[in-house]
């Protein structure tokens, strides 16, 4: 069961629907556990123009944070699995999907936003299935005019220092036409070769 605090009215909101609180917002932003590809695809594309999301990772992954950037079998996976919508929005950016890079991400919180206003969630839900509609969850609410607002810049000042200092690329962009159309095996030796070149770039060979 979600509560949700609600700090602007200093109210509990009980059995609230996390997506009817955001529904007039266009850009969603954060950082989350996500079960699966299938929240992204049927509750965020259809609902936001711009989606910029840190996948972290689950607690039993501490210590191996970077299985994700080598999971391989993986990634093809999900990409083997994804809708040209997905593909085509991890394409022209409007969909950036980035990763933990060396340490944990153990944050949950989300800022989502339009031309003038915004909301920000912070507590302890993921983007799961579970954890939208049957865990105990608990999150706190804020929400008012970005102009002049300290707790919006701040927390924007913050989800772009994750975003582009502490994770990494889901996937490289230019090898994104290059899997398009194409079976698993075909996504395989894309990613695969595009991850051994990542590495040698790494380490300068």
């Amino acid at each position: 069961m979600l509560t949700i605090y609600n700090l602007n009215e200093n109210q509990m909101l009980e059995r609230p629907k996390f997506f009817d609180l955001i529904k007039k917002y266009d850009t969603f932003s954060g950082v989350s556990f996500v079960g699966s590809f299938n929240i992204i695809e049927n509750l965020l594309l259809p609902n936001f123009q711009q989606i910029n999301l840190i996948l972290g990772l689950e607690d039993r992954k501490t210590g191996s944070n970077l299985n994700q950037y080598f999971n391989v079998a993986q990634k093809v996976k999900e990409l083997s699995n994804a809708s040209e919508e997905f593909i085509n929005r991890l394409e022209n950016e409007t969909l950036k999907l980035r990763f933990t890079k060396d340490k944990l991400f153990h944050s949950k919180y989300f800022i989502v936003e339009n031309q003038d206003e915004f909301a920000i969630f912070n507590g302890s839900m993921n983007l799961t299935n579970k954890a939208l509609n049957e865990n105990h969850e608990m999150l706190w609410m804020i929400s008012g005019s970005k102009k002049d607002n300290t707790i919006y810049k701040d927390h924007m000042k913050l989800f772009n220092k994750n975003f582009f200092e502490d994770s990494t690329d889901y996937i490289n962009r230019k090898i994104i036409d290059q899997i398009k159309g194409k079976d698993k095996h075909e996504i395989t030796a894309v990613v695969t070769t595009d991850l051994i070149e990542s590495i040698l770039s790494l380490i300068h060979i």
